[in-house]
C-alpha cells in the first residue's frame, strides 16, 4: 500500500508517532555527537524541538515546512528590533531566536524519524541556518543602537561578525575536507577551550536581553566570530597538512 503525503512532504502515517516515539530521537547517535560539538543546543533546545516535532507531525507538517517556518521567524527578528517598542523588541527577538533553534532541532527529528532525510532538506537547513545568524546577529545590533545611541555603529559591527561567522564556517568545511575524520573520544583538556567555545552559540538570543550592556554583547559576537575563525584554521598548523 502507498502512503499518501501531504503538500509538505510528511507521509500520513508520521501523525500516528506517539510523543515517546518521537522522543526516542534524543538518545539517537546524532544528538549524542551534537553533545560534543554544541552542547548548547542540546541542553537548550532539543526537548522542546521533540516537542515541537510531534505537534508539527500530528499538523501533518513535514521537516522542510518546518525549516521554512522557522526561517519566516527569522525573517521577522530585525523588523521587530526596529519597529517594535524597545522593552518589547528585547524580549520578542530573543524569544523568536530561541524559537527558531527549537524548530531547527525539530526539522531533524522530523527527517530522521519519518525517513524524509533528503540532500534539498539538508541544505535547505543548512541555508536557512546560516541566514538566521545573519538577521539575528543584525537584530540584535539594532537594539543596542537604539539602546545605547549612535547611529548605526552597532549594527555595522554586528554585521561584521556576522561576516567572520560565515568566515569561519566557510573556513571549517574548507579546511576540515584536507583533515582526516577520525572517531570521536573522550574530550581532552586540551581539547576543552574548543568544545566550551563551539557550543556557544545557542546562548546567543539572550544576548538581546543583556540591556545596557548590548553593546558590550555585539563586541562578544565580533570576537566571538574572529576566535572561531581562528579556531577552524588551526589545523593548518598541524604537520602533514594536505
Amino acid at each position: 500500500m502507498t502512503r499518501r503525503s501531504n503538500s509538505l512532504g510528511a507521509p500520513v502515517a508520521a501523525r500516528r508517532l506517539s510523543f515517546r516515539e518521537v522522543a526516542r530521537d534524543l538518545n539517537s547517535p546524532h544528538v549524542r555527537r551534537e553533545l560534543r560539538t554544541d552542547w548548547s543546543m542540546v541542553l537548550l533546545y532539543r526537548a522542546p524541538g521533540v516537542a515541537a516535532a510531534w505537534l508539527c507531525l500530528r499538523a501533518g507538517m513535514g521537516p522542510i515546512g518546518a525549516t521554512l517556518l522557522g526561517f519566516a521567524l527569522a525573517l521577522s527578528m530585525p523588523a521587530q528590533a526596529g519597529w517594535l517598542p524597545l522593552g518589547l523588541a528585547v524580549w520578542t527577538v530573543a524569544l523568536t531566536g530561541a524559537l527558531f533553534q527549537v524548530l531547527d532541532c525539530a526539522d531533524g527529528t522530523m527527517a530522521r524519524l519519518t525517513g524524509r532525510v533528503s540532500v534539498r532538506g539538508a541544505d535547505l537547513d543548512f541555508l536557512t541556518g546560516m541566514a538566521q545568524w545573519i538577521l539575528l546577529y543584525v537584530a540584535i545590533g539594532l537594539l543596542a543602537d537604539r539602546t545605547m545611541g549612535g547611529g548605526w555603529g552597532w549594527t555595522a559591527l554586528a554585521g561584521i561578525g556576522a561576516a567572520a561567522r560565515m568566515l569561519a564556517r566557510l573556513v571549517r568545511d574548507q579546511v576540515g575536507a584536507r583533515v582526516p575524520p577520525s572517531a570521536p573520544g573522550p574530550v581532552t583538556a586540551r581539547q576543552s577551550p574548543a568544545v566550551l567555545l563551539a557550543g556557544v552559540s545557542g546562548l546567543i538570543p539572550f544576548l538581546a536581553l543583556t540591556g545596557p550592556w548590548l553593546g558590550w554583547a555585539v563586541m562578544f559576537l565580533l570576537i566571538y566570530g574572529l576566535l572561531d575563525c581562528a579556531e577552524g584554521a588551526l589545523p593548518l598548523l598541524r604537520r602533514g597538512y594536505g
